[in-house]
Parts: C-alpha cells; structure tokens; sequence
C-alpha cells in the first residue's frame, strides 16, 4: 500500500457517484481543529468542503473552525465526542489523551518509514483503534493523511542526543517526555497555540514538529536549526462523531466517505510534493538544516519505548506494528 490509498474508505470511483435528491435536507455540521488555516490539514479540510458541496448539489456544508479558536487539540476531541462539533482533523492526539492503550501507534521510531506507518493506521490496527473510539467515546476515525516525520529545532545544531543536553523542549505526551529525557533534554508540555511565543521569549529552546507544521506555524522564525531526527512518523486524522455518521442518509454518508477518501488522497500528494519545497523555504530564511546521527537517537529511544509499551499500551501492539511491515 502507497501513502495515496486508504482502507478505512471505499476507493474513489468518481464516475459512479450519486447526487443527492434536490428534496433532502440540507446537513450543516462544523469542523474543528487547533492547526492554523496555512496548515496542509486545513487546506485539505478546504477542498474537502468544496467538494462535499459539489456533489451534494449544496446540501452536505460543513463549516469549518481553525486556529485553536474551540480551544486545545484534547478540547476539540472532548466537544466532538460531545457532538457539539462533528468533524475534527488533527495529529495523533486521540491516541495520547483519549485511547492510551494506542500510544504507540505514534512513538518513537516504531516505524521503518511513512509508508510502514500508513499500513498500520489504515489497516487492522488502524481500525481496532477506530471501534475503540467509537465504543467509548462516540468517535470514528474517517480519513488518515501522511503528516511528516517530526523532526526538532533548536538554536544550535541537533547531530547528537548529547546536543539536546540541558534544553527545554517542547513536547506534546508522557513518553515523548520520557525518551527526550533519555536524550538529556528538559521537556515539558505547552499548549500548541503559545508555542511560538515560548520560543520567541525563551521559555522554550527546543520542539519538535513535522516540517509542514515547523513552516505553517513559523517556528524557524524563532528557531535557528531544522534538525533530521525523524523520531516519528506522524499522521493527520479526521475524526467524526459517531451519531452525526448514522444520522445521515445512506447516500449522504456515501458522499461523505467518499470525498473524505478523495481528500485524503489529496492531502496525501500535497505533503509529499511540498514537504522539500518548505525545506528550501526555510534554508532560504537563513536557518541551518542539520543531518542528524538517526540511530544514535533510536538506540537510546528503543528499549525506553518498550518500556512504556509494557506498562501502558494494549499487550502485543509493538509485535502488530512490526508485523505490518
């Protein structure tokens, strides 16, 4: 499987779409999510709206509400499952603050590249988390979308975990903490939205992101290094409610996965043909692209993650990460 397919939705066969009856109840519902509207995930979001307007003859209008302005990335997870909002696009936050036996679907160096991950969240494992969701918090995982290795910044270059020594970096769940610990960061939580101040001002030296998200969000305005640790392979995930899906007609829905399927598809060839062109962009503003020693960082990074694996996550989940190899 390619990063441009999904088996959570039906392959797009656009010639056999249907169109909605002109007598059907428009259906407007709201997304929301805490990346900016130069996030690649808004963007898609934006197409995806287009279409589901297209081929619903206007009576799928989704709404859609960017910026952090619902509140955290958790928060926007908490109102969908409450079904204030029914649509949400993020990063792999339900795994970390709502499903925690799934962490590891988004550790450390559990994937051999983009395209192993993939395999993962679309396929069975992919899809248990997606029953879990729903089982216990009315949520349906609707759409994956490849989001970039997550990579650090910092002010001085990144070659070694021994260059992360005494830096307070940002990160975003328990074991992130942990494995950047092991580097000799300081780590510590920061809402998403107040991290580029932190930077700015000095709270913060150091956090780590995909490229896009790095470039959407100007970190390496207040950043002078991009370095190459690829520690995760992280993903976009769009989340649905539950009773807002079985609430639609079947053709409704139909649409909907549709054009879910087809922006994913998308998104997917956007991140990928873009993700070297922000690169340059960044090289350009002056900050230096560091080649980071990879499996110095992984060998510090691995028995660390089985570790947390053990205690916390469902049993067996790093041998079926592996097996989808």
């Amino acid at each position: 499987m390619t990063l441009l397919t999904s088996k959570f939705l039906a392959p797009i066969a656009v010639t056999c779409l249907l169109a909605l009856p002109a007598h059907a109840a428009t259906v407007n519902f709201t997304l929301g999510t805490e990346n900016n509207s130069s996030d690649f995930s808004v963007q898609a979001m934006q197409h995806w709206k287009k279409l589901l307007a297209d081929r619903s003859n206007g009576e799928l209008q989704m709404t859609i509400v960017d910026g952090g302005a619902l509140g955290s990335g958790v928060e926007v997870l908490q109102q969908l499952s409450n079904d204030e909002i029914q649509v949400s696009i993020s990063g792999p936050t339900l795994v970390h603050s709502m499903a925690k036996p799934y962490q590891c679907m988004e550790a450390e160096f559990v994937y051999d590249d983009a395209d192993h991950g993939y395999r993962v969240w679309t396929g069975k494992l992919g899809k248990e988390l997606s029953d879990y969701m729903t089982k216990n918090y009315d949520i349906t995982i609707s759409g994956v979308g490849y989001r970039g290795a997550r990579v650090v910044t910092a002010n001085k270059p990144i070659r070694e975990p021994s260059d992360l020594q005494g830096l307070k970096i940002r990160v975003t769940n328990p074991l992130r903490s942990k494995v950047f610990a092991a580097f000799g960061a300081l780590p510590g939580p920061l809402p998403y939205s107040e991290l580029y101040g932190a930077l700015r001002q000095g709270v913060f030296d150091s956090q780590e992101n995909p490229i896009s998200a790095i470039f959407a969000q100007k970190f390496y305005e207040v950043q002078k290094t991009v370095d190459l640790t690829d520690h995760v392979q992280s993903y976009y995930i769009v989340t649905t409610n539950t009773e807002f899906l079985d609430g639609l007609s079947d053709e409704q829905r139909k649409i909907f996965n549709e054009t879910a399927a087809e922006t994913m598809t998308w998104l997917n060839a956007l991140v990928k043909k873009q993700e070297g062109e922000l690169l340059d962009e960044i090289k350009k503003a002056g900050v230096e692209v560091v080649k980071s020693d990879v499996p110095a960082f992984k060998k510090i990074a691995e028995p660390i993650v089985q570790d947390f694996a053990a205690k916390n996550c469902r049993p067996g989940i790093l041998d079926d990460i592996a097996a989808a190899k």
